[in-house]
């Protein structure tokens, strides 16, 4: 007896259950997304984001904020952190 309703679209091997999507902004920072269907069904699983060498953030809108605000660049694992983190790693 067959199925009633409409049936699916290609087959299911065409459909991956773990991919990845790569996105490039204009300035440079790449974005890794990570999906994984199974853990996570209705997003991606993880998101890294990865930094050109050299990155600055945006310098104009951090003078006006206090120190303890402020984000710094670890240009060993290349992300930013915060003031405290920022202390620890002696980036201040």
């Amino acid at each position: 007896m067959s199925k009633i309703g409409r049936p699916k679209e290609g087959k299911l091997e065409d459909n991956p259950r773990q991919f990845t999507r790569e996105y490039i902004s204009e300035d440079g920072k790449k974005r890794i997304w990570n999906y994984n269907l199974d853990t996570h069904p209705y997003g991606p699983a993880s998101i890294e984001i990865v930094y050109p060498s050299g990155y600055k953030c945006d310098a104009d809108n951090e003078e006006n904020l206090p120190i303890s605000k402020r984000t710094f660049f670890n240009p060993e694992t290349e992300t930013f952190v915060g003031y405290s983190r920022a202390k620890q790693l002696g980036l201040v």
